[in-house]
């Protein structure tokens, strides 16, 4: 039986210190991602970076998978930078936006997780806080780096929600790795998950094919998660 194959969008990282190829840009991606996905029943591919024949890499794809990373360049939202703002690579943010448009047109499922999900709303014509200490009344230190594969802080699902149909409960346990949070929300996406100080946790699109984002990362807290990937790769091997 024939294997639904994610691609996942590939991020450009510089050498490291001491590397063979010190100018060469090495293209990334986290094994967390990859192994999740394999164990939902799927085959993964690697997307490197490009500005060509992107409309031939989604086609070899059935679903697209948009993973953590590096802080998307303000530029790309139309706000300047903020010296909250961590690094961010612009060759890979125009990369996964052209993805992100390409696969919603060709109709392929998608799924956003931490900046993967930031960029959905960022593509969609959304903002970001740079920084979370930018958004009034927050009480969570979000970036948790201690408890990476660990809970940090509840999250409150909707119930009218693919994320509920797919974990079953209005309440879970999630990890926080990040210091942007969703700002203005596209009118696109429907807001299916918080946390107490407000902070946007989870999203769907309101149209066309199956299209979720969440903020944790699902890829680090085991069984609990595993439904996420395999309603992704179900949904992809429907394609």
């Amino acid at each position: 039986m024939r294997k639904p194959v994610i691609g996942i969008a590939g991020t450009y990282e510089q050498a490291p210190a001491g590397s063979a190829f010190p100018t060469l840009r090495r293209i990334f991606t986290n094994e967390g991602y990859s192994t999740c996905l394999q164990e939902a029943g799927a085959l993964v591919i690697l997307l490197p970076p490009t500005t060509i024949n992107i409309e031939q890499l989604v086609q070899l794809c059935d679903g697209v998978l948009f993973a953590g990373g590096a802080d998307i360049d303000p530029s790309c939202y139309k706000q300047e930078r903020s010296p909250l703002c961590g690094p961010s690579d612009l060759d890979t943010d125009t990369f996964h936006l052209a993805l992100y448009h390409q696969a919603r047109q060709a109709g392929k499922p998608i799924l956003g997780i931490c900046r993967g999900m930031q960029l959905i709303n960022v593509a969609e014509g959304g903002t970001l806080y740079q920084d979370y200490k930018e958004q009034e009344g927050w009480n969570i230190h979000h970036p948790d780096l201690k408890h990476w594969n660990c809970p940090s802080h509840p999250v409150h699902i909707r119930q009218d929600s693919i994320l509920f149909s797919i974990l079953k409960s209005t309440e879970r346990e999630v990890n926080s790795l990040h210091h942007q949070l969703v700002d203005t929300p596209s009118d696109a996406l429907k807001i299916t998950a918080n946390v107490s100080d407000g902070s946007i946790e989870a999203f769907e699109a309101i149209d066309g094919p199956w299209c979720v984002g969440v903020q944790w990362h699902p890829e680090t807290l085991g069984i609990s998660m595993a439904p996420l990937f395999e309603a992704f790769a179900r949904e992809a091997s429907l394609r």
